[in-house]
């Protein structure tokens, strides 16, 4: 039986790993070649919004998995509810982002070069400004992640309080 703890676990490392790939792999709008870097980002962005849907469907539902930890001090579990509900809003924002400046393309895109996912209608300008703003909410996200990152380092390691293995994998708890 997969606990609720357990799916977030994965939704959260999965999330990780897709927003790790974005990161790391900067698509480029060469239409000529149907499996490059533009129908991969493609594909891993169908993949990160199928677990967006999940995980902000858990979120609405249910909440936060967590209360913030007893050593925290006031500041910081203020500072804990908002870094995870502007997390959990900043994400599907960048996510939607992403499907507007796809539909917007003036050209086809494929997912991993095989699922079409818009009609090649789109404006070069309306294209230009849609992939504009999704660059913005993408960089955003990414600045929030690394702060989320930090307050949980900073819990772990200076609180003393184990934050770390709240979500990580049972087989990493050993080295936390």
């Amino acid at each position: 039986m997969l606990t609720r703890r357990t799916a977030l676990k994965w939704l959260h490392w999965l999330s990780a790993a897709t927003i790790l790939y974005f990161f790391l792999v900067e698509p480029d709008e060469n239409r000529a070649d149907p499996g490059g870097a533009l129908s991969t980002h493609a594909g891993v962005g169908m993949l990160l919004a199928v677990l967006v849907i999940v995980w902000t469907a858990l979120y609405w539902r249910k909440g936060l998995a967590g209360r913030p930890g007893p050593k925290l001090p006031d500041l910081a579990k203020k500072a804990h509810l908002w870094m995870h509900k502007a997390i959990h809003i900043a994400l599907p924002a960048m996510m939607l982002s992403g499907v507007a400046a796809g539909l917007a393309a003036p050209f086809m895109i494929r997912a991993f070069g095989i699922v079409p996912l818009n009609f090649a209608g789109g404006g070069k300008t309306i294209h230009d400004l849609a992939q504009e703003v999704h660059e913005i909410a993408f960089n955003v996200l990414i600045g929030m992640i690394v702060a989320h990152t930090v307050f949980h380092l900073w819990r772990h390691f200076w609180l003393k309080d184990n934050a770390l293995r709240i979500m990580a994998p049972k087989y990493f708890h050993q080295w936390l």
